[in-house]
C-alpha cells in the first residue's frame, strides 16, 4: 500500500510538473509573439470570423476559409491577424493568403497554416471544424502593399521561403486584381518562391495562371530538398533545384528598376538574412527591403 500511494504520488508531480513546464512554455510563446510584433500596427478590438472551409493545399499546411460579418473589418495584402481559438490560452498571428478584394465582395479570407506542435497550428490540423469561431484581429505593416490610383509605377520584387508565401500571394493577387479592374498600373512584378519539395509549393498553380495573363508578371519557382529530372523551362511555370542566391537575384533585378524597386521578403530569418546580404551587394538599398519575420 505504501509503495503504491508513493508511486501514485510520484505520478501525480510528474503530470503537475509537465502541466506547469507547458503552461510555462505557452506563455513564454505567447509573449514571445506578442513582444515580436508589439512595435507593428494593430486594429483596435476583435472580431468574430466563422470557419466556412478547410482544405489540404500541402502534405503540411491547411488553407481556412473565414466569413467575417464585421462591416468595419479591413485588411491590406501583406498583413496578418492575431488569431485566437476559444478555450486556447496562447495565440499566434497568420498572415492573410487571399487579396483584400475577396473581403470586400464576399466577406471572406483566407488563411494557410503550416503544421507544428504549437497549439494554435495543431487545433488548426486536428480540431478545427466547418462551422467553429475563432476571433481574428489586424495587425503588421512590414509587409503592406496599397497602391493607389495616380502613385507612381513601381517595380515589385517578391522573395518566399516555404509558408512564407502567405504574404505575398495576397500581394500577387492584389496586383492581377488592380491590373483586371484598371485601377492602377503596379510595374513589373518578379518572384521568387522556395520551398522543401513540389509538393510544397502552395499556391503554384494560382500564381503561375496570373504570370500566363498578366505579361509584366513573372515567377520561377525553387525547390531544396528534391531533385527535378525535367524542368518545365517556361517563365512562369520553371522549378530549379537549389537555393535563391545571388546569381538568381542578379538575373531577377535585370528586368526591373534598381533603384525604386520594392523588396518584400518573407519566409525563416536565416533566409531572409541572406536575401538582404545579397540584395545590398548588388545595389539595392536597406530602405527598399519590407521583411517579415515568421519563427
Amino acid at each position: 500500500m505504501t509503495v503504491l500511494l508513493r508511486i501514485l504520488g510520484v505520478r501525480r508531480f510528474q503530470a503537475i510538473n509537465t502541466a506547469i513546464i507547458r503552461s510555462v512554455i505557452q506563455q513564454r510563446t505567447m509573449s514571445e509573439h506578442l513582444e515580436r510584433t508589439a512595435h507593428n500596427f494593430r486594429q483596435p478590438g476583435v472580431s468574430e470570423a466563422v470557419v466556412t472551409s478547410i482544405q489540404d493545399v500541402s502534405p503540411s499546411v491547411k488553407q481556412l476559409t473565414l466569413q467575417v460579418n464585421n462591416p468595419h473589418f479591413s485588411f491590406k495584402a501583406g498583413q496578418w491577424v492575431d488569431f485566437f481559438i476559444p478555450g486556447i490560452e496562447v495565440f499566434t498571428g497568420f498572415s492573410m493568403c487571399s487579396a483584400p478584394h475577396k473581403l470586400k465582395q464576399h466577406g471572406i479570407l483566407e488563411l494557410a497554416v503550416q503544421v507544428t506542435d504549437y497549439p494554435p497550428t495543431l487545433w488548426v490540423h486536428e480540431k478545427c471544424k466547418v462551422g467553429d469561431k475563432v476571433g481574428i484581429r489586424v495587425g503588421g505593416d512590414q509587409i503592406i502593399f496599397d497602391p493607389q490610383p495616380g502613385d507612381p509605377k513601381t517595380d515589385i520584387l517578391l522573395l518566399a521561403g516555404g509558408i512564407g508565401i502567405n504574404p505575398l500571394v495576397s500581394i500577387i493577387q492584389h496586383v492581377a486584381h488592380l491590373h483586371d479592374n484598371k485601377v492602377c498600373d503596379t510595374g513589373k512584378v518578379q518572384m521568387l518562391y522556395s520551398a522543401s519539395s513540389i509538393k510544397e509549393l502552395i499556391f503554384k498553380q494560382t500564381i503561375a495562371d496570373i504570370c500566363q495573363r498578366i505579361p509584366d508578371v513573372n515567377c520561377q519557382f525553387f525547390v531544396t530538398k528534391e531533385n527535378i529530372d525535367e524542368q518545365d523551362q517556361s517563365t512562369s511555370n520553371s522549378i530549379i533545384s537549389h537555393r535563391i542566391d545571388g546569381s538568381t537575384l542578379e538575373g531577377a533585378l535585370k528586368n526591373l528598376d534598381i533603384t525604386s524597386v520594392r523588396c518584400y521578403i518573407c519566409g525563416p530569418p536565416p533566409m531572409i538574412a541572406s536575401m538582404e546580404t545579397y540584395l545590398q551587394e548588388l545595389g539595392v538599398k536597406k530602405e527598399q527591403f519590407h521583411c517579415e519575420k515568421w519563427w
